[in-house]
């Protein structure tokens, strides 16, 4: 299942393939801008690596929980 952020991206990117094929039939400039008003929402991709990946020092020294 996905999680937010990832369901966050894909909408995103749905948005902007759609600027994008609507610039590429039309070449109007509002289709331009709007693709990249939507490209200053992604975040950087150190963001997405911390989302990712649980940090080592948090789990370093701690023993695994069963349940």
């Amino acid at each position: 299942m996905a999680t937010g952020a990832e369901h966050f991206i894909r909408q995103l990117t749905i948005k902007m393939d759609e600027a994008a094929r609507q610039w590429n039939a039309t070449k109007d400039p509002g289709f331009r801008d709007q693709w990249y008003k939507l490209l200053r929402q992604v975040p950087p991709a150190s963001v997405w690596e911390e989302a990712r990946i649980p940090s080592r020092k948090k789990t370093l020294g701690k023993a695994p929980s069963s349940q």
